[in-house]
This record gives structure tokens, sequence and C-alpha cells, in this order.
């Protein structure tokens, strides 16, 4: 797969991925809201971040292995960083962390598709 492919795909994971988080949250009554709010913060500025692809190939494709990067690089940004404001180098900080630990595939759902043979999947 190439950059392009790369990108477009992570896109539209992405996409997806915020589209039914909004979902979620517009279900939820006010008093959920302001309790998830951190979370629903951090999820748009990760969001934002993410959709221009400017990152490390090798980080964006790694995410594409999961079903909800979305939710991966979100949860990873509020443990280093809560709801901060949003550098670019710490979002890079993230992709690494994310990648180089790998740990995350013990967490979170992976996307088949995007496995390749022989890569398989971590069980704890």
């Amino acid at each position: 797969m190439d950059h392009k492919d790369i990108k477009a795909e992570l896109w539209e994971k992405l996409e997806a991925n915020y589209i039914s988080l909004m979902r979620k949250w517009l279900k939820l009554k006010p008093l959920q809201l302001i309790e998830q709010a951190e979370e629903i913060a951090a999820t748009k500025l990760v969001y934002s971040e993410l959709k221009d692809g400017g990152y490390s190939m090798d980080y964006l494709e790694y995410l594409l292995r999961f079903k909800n990067p979305l939710e991966v690089v979100r949860d990873k940004w509020i443990e280093e960083n809560g709801s901060e404001m949003v550098h670019d180098d710490d979002i890079t900080h993230a992709l690494w962390s994310i990648a180089d630990k790998q740990d995350a595939e013990q967490d979170y759902e992976p996307d088949e598709a995007y496995i390749s043979p022989g890569q398989g999947v971590g069980m704890c």
C-alpha cells in the first residue's frame, strides 16, 4: 500500500470513528456530556490533528491495524496529556508510544484486514 492509500484508508476510518462517537454523544443527557467533556475534547483534538495525515507513514500505517484508531490515539493522548492544548510534538510522541510499545493490541480491537500474515495479534 502506498502513502496515498494509507492516508485515504486511515482518513475513512477516522471519519467513521468520529461519526460513530458523535452519534453516541448526541444520545447522552447533559450531565453525561459534562462528565465526558475531557474525552470529547481529546477526541476532537486528535481527530483534527490526524485528519491532515502529516505524521510518519509508519505511525499512520500502524493505526490502520485497529478498528477504531481514533479511540487508540485519543486514549493515549488523555493518558499522557489530559485535555491540554495540542502541540505537534505531543501527538507525535503519542503516536511513537503507541507504535513503539505495541501494547494497544492487547486493549483495542484489531482490524484483521490490515494485519499481514505472520504478524498475528498478541493475546494476554
